[in-house]
């Protein structure tokens, strides 16, 4: 699978958009309690607050419930002080826009405080997961560190170097290039690491100054590390030591190795979420581990919280642009995945249909990951059977060709399943068709996996299936096989950029042609990367009923026993 990933399209003009969410009821299939609470002021709206700021108003409210984190400055006003505690925590939670405002606020309530400048210019830049910021918001972050360099005359030397650092990220000069100003930013952060080698904060600074140079490549497709990767991990190690309550630090660690090395996060992810519990994203972020490492139930354990968290915070704040748009989403996406992982089609199900709901339709031409969310009930479908359901679906339109894509895929295999193959091949047909589309290849609607290598593995699939049910299984492996070597070329991403492994499919077929000690392999293969998953394990347990295995076969089924306790689904074989 590949782990290089581009600059995510998606994210970049994610900034640029408002939009409201009107928060609905959780699905409580496993029981969460979950408390977000917050004082009783209006709040501000969430989006980056750039222009018309009345400063002699509260600009930010102070939440409950994010934790004890606390990062010291001079000044002498407590409550500047507490609006910089909270604007590093937001920061650290991903909600760079709330974490603005509350630097703000900082800044309004103690003019002279140069570190509440730096807490504004800094919110305001790129990060692992926005690393492109518009203009504007180049400008204003360009003079915040400006003010803040002003302002340092009577600060600590610590603070003195912290600003320093962060007036390389920033320039007046809007043609630089974002990489380099990048690079410049991480090396005047590595003279403040040595400076100051006992802060946990600035170690976590200085990883995230590292990883924002290479969002996301920070390991190669065989698990090799990046330059600098190890010296950002080893910070990141460094500051859990120094402070093993520290967020940031947890959260950036995660990110750092849940794909080559998830097994090392296990103790980050058991700790985060109990860090700070109002903030949604922090919560969600231990499920990036869980599902790495087969604990599909804690995994939407903590999606079914911080949604609870996040609708908590949305549906008060009335939040619009990034956050609302792709951080609260990716935790009902996520659900929909841990969910479908664990067999409980019920939940599965109304997460896939929730996350589709909260698309703004008008905006999803332009925003073709809307797309990918919208499709989330289609795969959804696919996975657990629901072929009449499928067929039911209207076509969306040709304008929105990722959401196109899937509805075709769909129909292809709800014909095949329904014998309908005439009908599937007119589907298969409208698929090759739009994988020879050119126009595929810019639209990115998972991540940074183009549409046009999902087309490649929904044709593939759609041809061994159609394949299969005309007796031709030769040709059928031949395809599912090719499709199995797309959907290894796919980027990373969580949830996976294609729904259901290529690999469960091609061991069905093979199952069915008793071609057991290759359906073994294939199992293996897929609960290395997806461990303890209970659509693998049945099939397993069927190649060495097969094989004649018994012994082993039982063990098996033991296993698939206990990762299939919560279904509400049986199996018997990998796909339905």
């Amino acid at each position: 699978m590949k782990t290089k990933l581009s600059l995510s399209i998606f994210l970049i003009v994610l900034m640029a958009i408002a939009y409201f969410w009107t928060p609905q009821t959780s699905p409580k299939v496993l029981e969460v309690t979950q408390e977000a609470s917050f004082y009783s002021m209006k709040c501000t709206v969430a989006k980056f607050l750039l222009s018309n700021v009345d400063t002699t108003q509260q600009i930010a409210p102070l939440f409950e419930n994010l934790g004890n984190l606390h990062f010291g400055i001079s000044t002498k006003d407590q409550k500047a002080q507490a609006y910089f505690d909270q604007g590093v925590k937001l920061t650290y939670a991903f909600n760079h826009a709330e974490a603005h405002r509350s630097f703000m606020e900082a800044s309004r309530l103690d003019p002279k405080a140069a570190m509440t400048y730096w807490g504004q210019a800094y919110a305001l830049g790129p990060n692992i997961n926005d690393p492109m910021p518009d203009d504007e918001r180049r400008k204003k972050s360009y003079e915040a560190i400006l003010k803040a360099k002003n302002l340092s005359q009577n600060s600590s030397p610590k603070e003195k170097a912290l600003i320093e650092a962060l007036t390389h990220r920033y320039s007046g000069d809007l043609t630089k290039e974002i990489s380099e100003l990048n690079m410049a930013y991480m090396s005047a952060m590595e003279k403040v690491v040595e400076a100051f080698p006992d802060d946990a904060h600035i170690q976590t600074l200085y990883a995230a100054s590292i990883m924002n140079t290479m969002p996301w490549n920070y390991w190669d497709n065989d698990g090799n590390p990046a330059p600098n990767t190890l010296k950002g991990k080893t910070a990141l190690e460094r500051a859990m030591i120094l402070n093993p309550d520290h967020p940031g630090a947890h959260h950036y660690y995660i990110h750092m190795v849940e794909l080559p090395k998830p097994d090392l996060a296990i103790p980050s992810a058991d700790k985060l979420g109990s860090l700070m519990p109002a903030a949604g994203h922090i919560v969600h972020m231990p499920s990036h581990i869980y599902i790495r490492v087969g604990r599909y139930e804690d995994a939407v354990k903590v999606n079914q919280a911080a949604i609870l968290a996040d609708e908590d915070y949305i549906s008060q704040c009335y939040s619009q642009g990034m956050y609302p748009l792709g951080y609260y989403p990716h935790n009902l996406h996520f659900l929909w995945s841990a969910a479908t992982l664990l067999g409980n089609s019920d939940l599965a199900i109304d997460a896939a249909k929730k996350t589709a709901e909260k698309v703004p339709i008008s905006e999803m031409a332009t925003l073709p990951f809307l797309q990918d969310f919208a499709s989330s009930p289609l795969l959804a479908y696919i996975r657990f059977g629901k072929w009449n359901e499928i067929l039911t679906i209207p076509y969306p339109g040709d304008q929105y060709k990722h959401l196109k894509l899937i509805w075709h895929y769909a129909r292809g295999i709800a014909f095949v399943r329904k014998n309908n193959i005439k009908e599937a091949k007119e589907e298969l047909e409208a698929l090759r068709l739009m994988k020879n589309d050119p126009e595929l290849e810019t639209v990115v609607a998972n991540y940074t996996n183009p549409s046009s290598s999902i087309a490649q593995i929904a044709h593939g699939v759609v041809s061994g299936e159609i394949a299969h049910a005309e007796g031709n299984t030769t040709e059928a492996l031949e395809f599912l096989k090719q499709a199995v070597y797309h959907e290894d070329q796919l980027i990373y991403s969580e949830p996976t950029a294609w729904h259901i492994p290529v690999r469960q499919t091609l061991g069905a077929i093979l199952l069915k042609a008793q071609k057991y000690e290759e359906a073994e392999k294939v199992y293996k293969e897929d609960l290395e990367i997806l461990r303890q998953n209970g659509w693998s394990l049945m099939g397993l347990h069927k190649s060495l009923i097969g094989q004649g295995k018994i012994e082993e076969a039982k063990k098996i089924e033991q296993e698939y026993d206990e990762a299939w306790k919560h279904a509400d689904i049986s199996l018997k074989t990998s796909v339905l």
